[in-house]
């Protein structure tokens, strides 16, 4: 049985279920959608662009139309990425051209953006964070944040520690890999709506406010966050927060709910590499890429390889943009933000000061703390 505080914080799935299907234009009726959870997972048709400094209206609108569809991807191929951008990157033009399309008004400068290593390898710091196989041995590398390795990056949102406030992530390919390297997607939002006709009450599970724990254990990057999977955010939007176990991340699920238990099953079935119900896209060449729903959509990518130089060496240049413009600097904190009225019920998880500031996570207590 929930508790009353439970009960009154899960009632925010009822709001969500209508401003989520009126985002589907489904006229509030879940059962106007076709269902996507056993449609068989497919690639992305790309949007062609032609010189990234200037698109046309009909690029706009397709680009629009992807980025807040079903998929909540856009994916894009610029076809002059050799040419001079004017925003020291082609992605950064990119959005600058769409920002009256897609929410893209607020990037983020991330503190790891032009790292001494990425300079190193790659040139001058260019507004863009370099995502690239990392041998973990390099002694010369003090955070691993700007990197990962070429093994599977399981599904998750990006901005663990930043209170769900990454609104849209861009990705774009300056150099491709010798072989691999899908990322795939999942509409999360859109799924649930799935879940919501097939068992009504693991859907409502997800919206506990303990639902899932992700920690992030060691180094300046180290939280630990407690959110619902499913919730209103501050702009009464429906999101979703979710990561599967991998590498540094462990992920912890409430035990106590029957309910919950279905419903993580049901999401883990439908997040893997080309699991139904997903999309996915392959960037073979420098200029491929995508905009990226991040308040709604999950995402990762399968295994690549690379070769010794000169061989083709994989780089991702990687953009985030906030959802406002006070959430355009660094922060690091445990909680989320989550419709003020609901957060309210758990000032002790989403209050107001657990939205600000730099926390770090302290293994040996389990406890969050704020840096003075």
């Amino acid at each position: 049985m929930l508790e009353d505080r439970e009960r009154k914080f899960v009632r925010q799935s009822e709001e969500f279920v209508v401003t989520a299907l009126h985002e589907f234009r489904a006229t509030e009726n879940p059962y106007t959608l076709p269902q996507i959870a056993e449609r068989r997972a497919f690639p992305l048709r790309p949007v062609l662009i032609e010189d990234f400094r200037s698109l046309a209206p009909d690029q706009r609108r397709m680009i629009a139309e992807a980025y807040y569809g079903e998929n909540g991807v856009a994916y894009c191929i610029i076809l002059n990425p050799a040419d001079k951008p004017t925003e020291g990157h082609p992605l950064l033009d990119l959005a600058a051209a769409l920002a009256s399309e897609l929410p893209l008004r607020f990037p983020l400068s991330h503190p790891m953006e032009g790292h001494r290593e990425a300079v190193s390898r790659f040139g001058a710091a260019d507004g863009t964070l370099k995502i690239y196989d990392l041998d973990t041995k390099d002694a010369r590398v003090s955070y691993r944040e700007q990197a990962e390795t070429s093994e599977m990056f399981a599904a998750h949102n990006d901005g663990l520690g930043y209170a769900g406030a990454v609104e849209a992530v861009a990705f774009y390919m300056d150099s491709p890999p010798l072989w691999g390297g899908y990322t795939y997607f999942q509409n999360l939002v859109r799924l649930a709506i799935d879940l919501m006709r097939s068992d009504d009450e693991a859907f409502r599970a997800l919206f506990l406010p303990n639902a899932i724990t992700a920690i992030r254990p060691r180094g300046k990057g180290a939280i630990k966050v407690t959110s619902p999977v499913l919730f209103l955010n501050s702009c009464r939007r429906p999101q979703c927060f979710y990561r599967v176990s991998t590498g540094e991340y462990q992920i912890i699920w409430r035990k106590d709910s029957p309910a919950l238990e279905r419903a993580r099953g049901f999401l883990d079935s439908h997040t893997y590499p080309f699991a139904l119900g997903s999309s996915f896209v392959h960037f073979t060449a420098a200029g491929h890429c995508c905009f990226v729903r991040n308040e709604a959509v999950v995402h990762g990518r399968t295994q690549f390889l690379d070769i010794a130089t000169p061989g083709p060496t994989r780089v991702l240049a990687r953009k985030w943009f906030m959802r406002d413009p006070k959430d355009a600097v660094y922060k690091h904190v445990p909680g989320m933000e989550i419709c003020h009225e609901y957060a309210a019920l758990y000032p002790e998880v989403f209050g107001a000061d657990r939205l600000v500031g730099e926390w770090n996570y302290n293994p040996t207590t389990d406890q969050n703390v704020r840096n003075q």
